[in-house]
């Protein structure tokens, strides 16, 4: 049997349409290739089976017993893949396969996927070249709405450049009486009727400190974080403290909220209207979307230089939804950090970066890190190379709930 050809394309800034996924899967050059049956391992493929559930109760991927719903990503993505190799698909289009899963699973999907290759052809879709399967050594064009072959894959080298000296802008407010720990787990466990997602938690971060919170998918880690911001009922009634407050005793939400900087991709659906990147920045001192009082003299200044500090001062007035993937990104840190928030929480703030991109949101960090007073809580499952967290808690799943652990 003569060796198989697979492709890879990087969407880094450029990237592709349902439509012209679509499109590819039905082109004629890719059944010439591989055969007629092929199939669309993606999030949208996910997401047209977690609607047949919801809408019509019809069960393709689980058992009667279970929900898709109820599935962590890494859990859907296992179950999706295991109903396509049984249709043993001649040709299989990878839509940022490993986005979103943890470092265990994505290891165990690259092990599936390669004895795949040896008799099914696979293009893959990439921003991260390390997550490029090797023997996807053929590269795409996208031309006139048409992906077509276009010659060998040459991934690029990533070139780490940062000898710029940063300047933190001025603090308009200061948040005093914060104590040394700002945030503390003693011994709390949870659970969602009798199914127990967290057991016996302790954990501290400390003013200035900088963690990452780690964890196989399913294993409790939004939970958690819920927990913290105040979106969970969770806490209530826990030896949980955030900011010095047991929660429950008191606190509002939106004083919680007031000293906690979140940034998470999805942040950016919030922002997809007129909103210009000076307004979305100078926002984040009001918590608001969109501004509702004019801004002194002296916010919108402080907003313009936290705009010069991440690069953006010739795209001030651009609307933010116009702005690339990696600059949406790091407006959303800009806008985080102009309150001065004693816990900033980053969410999985490289997902869907390409590799330059992603350098530029780690320098961005670890300038965060080195020249504020601000504890950081990095949510990720990859190791980015060059990121200068400290601290590691991982939560790891048992039968009887996660665990957490300091991984030194």
């Amino acid at each position: 049997m003569a060796k198989l050809s697979h492709y890879a394309y990087d969407t880094t800034n450029k990237p592709v349409k349902q439509k012209d996924l679509v499109g590819l899967l039905n082109s004629d050059w890719l059944k010439m290739e591989g055969g007629s049956n092929g199939y669309l391992f993606s999030q949208t493929t996910l997401n047209h089976y977690l609607d047949l559930e919801h809408r019509l109760g019809e069960k393709v991927l689980t058992n009667e017993d279970e929900s898709l719903h109820q599935k962590s990503t890494g859990e859907r993505k296992k179950l999706l893949l295991d109903y396509i190799l049984k249709q043993k698909p001649d040709f299989l289009i990878l839509d940022h396969p490993f986005d979103g899963l943890d470092m265990e699973f994505v290891a165990f999907l690259k092990e599936e996927l390669k004895q795949l290759s040896e008799k099914t052809v696979i293009v893959q879709f990439y921003t991260r070249s390390i997550d490029v399967m090797p023997f996807c050594e053929n590269t795409l064009e996208f031309k006139n709405g048409i992906f077509k072959k276009a010659g060998k894959l040459v991934l690029e080298e990533v070139l780490i450049t940062d000898d710029q000296e940063y300047m933190i802008p001025q603090a308009l407010y200061t948040h005093y009486d914060l104590p040394d720990i700002l945030i503390d787990f003693r011994d709390v466990s949870v659970s969602f009727g009798e199914n127990t997602v967290l057991q016996h938690i302790s954990w501290q971060v400390k003013k200035g400190e900088s963690w990452q919170l780690l964890g196989a998918n399913g294993t409790g880690k939004t939970t958690l974080l819920s927990m913290i911001t105040g979106d969970s009922v969770k806490g209530y009634g826990k030896e949980l403290y955030i900011f010095g407050s047991k929660k429950g005793s008191g606190e509002s939400v939106w004083e919680i909220k007031k000293k906690i900087g979140y940034v998470t991709p999805m942040l950016t659906e919030h922002f997809d209207g007129m909103h210009s990147v000076s307004d979305m920045v100078v926002g984040g001192l009001y918590d608001s979307v969109g501004l509702y009082k004019r801004p002194t003299t002296l916010e919108r200044s402080i907003a313009e230089e936290w705009i010069k500090l991440i690069g953006l001062t010739s795209k001030s007035s651009v609307r933010y939804r116009d702005l690339s993937e990696v600059d949406k990104r790091l407006a959303l840190i800009a806008r985080a950090m102009i309150k001065n928030p004693p816990l900033l929480i980053l969410d999985e703030p490289m997902l869907s970066l390409g590799d330059q991109d992603a350098l530029l949101v780690v320098n961005l960090i670890n300038m965060l890190i080195s020249k504020t007073d601000t504890s950081i809580l990095y949510v990720s499952h990859r190791e980015e190379e060059g990121l200068e967290i400290r601290h590691k808690f991982k939560l790891v799943k048992m039968p009887e709930g996660s665990r957490g652990y300091i991984k030194i």
